[in-house]
C-alpha cells in the first residue's frame, strides 16, 4: 500500500521516509517498514563556456547594468552559486585581504573565497550604496548587500533569476552547471567544496562527472602549498583561456 501511494503522489517522497519513521517509532507501524528510495538524476545541462564567459565579462564592465544584477550574475557564472543562497548573504559573509589592497573574499564555506579584483571593486561599491527598495525606508541600514523592499528581508531568489535572465542568463542551473565543470577542471572538489561552502559529496560528483578521479587530491594539496595566497591577476587573454576565474584559498 505504502509503495502504491508513493507512486501516486511523486511530488511528496520526499516527506515519506521522515513519516515512516515517526510511525515506527510510535508503534503505529512495524519497525522494519522500509521504502524504496528513488535515484535523483541531477539536472547536468550547461551552459556554454563561450557564452557564459562572455556574459561575465559583460556584467563586470557594463556599468549601464544594475550594480546588484551585475555582482549577483557573477556570483553564479564564475563560482556556481545559487540564487537563493547569494540573496541570503550579509556583510558579515565579506571579508577584506589582509595583503591584497581593495580585494574581498565571501566565507561561503570553512576557507574564504577570495575574488577577482574587478568583481570585489563592484561588490564592495554594491556594499557601499546598498538601500532598501522602498522609498520610505531608503534610509534605513540593512546588512543585506541584496536587500527586498524591507532593510531586513533580501530579494526573492525567483526575481533575481528573472532579472538575471533579462541579462544574459537564460538558465542560471545551466549557468551554475557550467561554472562547475570549468571550477572542478582546475580545483581540486575537496579543496571547491571547502571554499564554496558545498557537501564534499557534490564536489566529487562534479569532479568525477568531468573525467577527475579522487587520487589526484595529494598532487592538488601539493600544489596548493606552493601557490601564492593572493588572487591571481592573468591578462584578459588567460582568463579567457582559462574560462574564469582564479581561485584561491588562506592558508591552503
Amino acid at each position: 500500500m505504502t509503495d502504491r501511494w508513493l507512486i501516486a503522489h511523486r511530488p511528496q517522497q520526499p516527506h515519506a521516509r521522515a513519516f515512516l519513521l515517526w510511525a515506527a517509532t510510535s508503534g503505529l507501524a512495524p519497525a522494519d517498514v522500509a521504502i524504496a528510495t528513488a535515484a535523483r538524476q541531477g539536472d547536468r545541462d550547461i551552459m556554454s563556456d563561450t557564452d557564459r564567459i562572455v556574459t561575465a565579462l559583460k556584467l563586470e564592465t557594463d556599468v549601464s547594468l544594475a550594480l546588484a544584477d551585475r555582482v549577483a550574475g557573477c556570483l553564479v557564472l564564475q563560482y556556481g552559486q545559487r540564487p537563493e543562497r547569494i540573496v541570503s548573504l550579509t556583510t558579515d559573509h565579506v571579508l577584506p585581504h589582509s595583503v591584497e589592497n581593495g580585494v574581498l573574499g565571501l566565507q561561503l564555506g570553512r576557507d574564504p573565497l577570495w575574488l577577482r579584483p574587478r568583481l570585489s571593486a563592484l561588490l564592495q561599491t554594491l556594499i557601499d550604496q546598498r538601500r532598501p527598495l522602498a522609498a520610505p525606508l531608503r534610509t534605513r541600514a540593512t546588512p543585506l548587500p541584496f536587500p527586498g523592499l524591507r532593510p531586513d528581508r533580501p530579494i526573492t531568489s525567483a526575481t533575481l533569476q528573472q532579472r538575471l535572465k533579462r541579462l544574459g542568463v537564460p538558465s542560471t542551473s545551466k549557468a551554475r552547471n557550467g561554472a562547475w565543470l570549468a571550477l572542478v577542471g582546475a580545483v581540486h572538489w575537496k579543496m571547491l567544496a571547502d571554499l564554496l561552502g558545498v557537501v564534499d559529496g557534490t564536489a566529487a560528483a562534479w569532479h568525477q562527472w568531468n573525467g577527475g578521479g579522487r587520487a589526484s587530491y595529494v598532487a592538488s594539496r601539493l600544489r596548493a602549498a606552493q601557490a601564492p595566497t593572493s588572487p591571481e591577476r592573468p591578462n584578459m587573454t588567460q582568463r579567457v583561456a582559462a574560462g574564469f576565474p582564479s581561485v584561491s584559498a588562506s592558508g591552503r
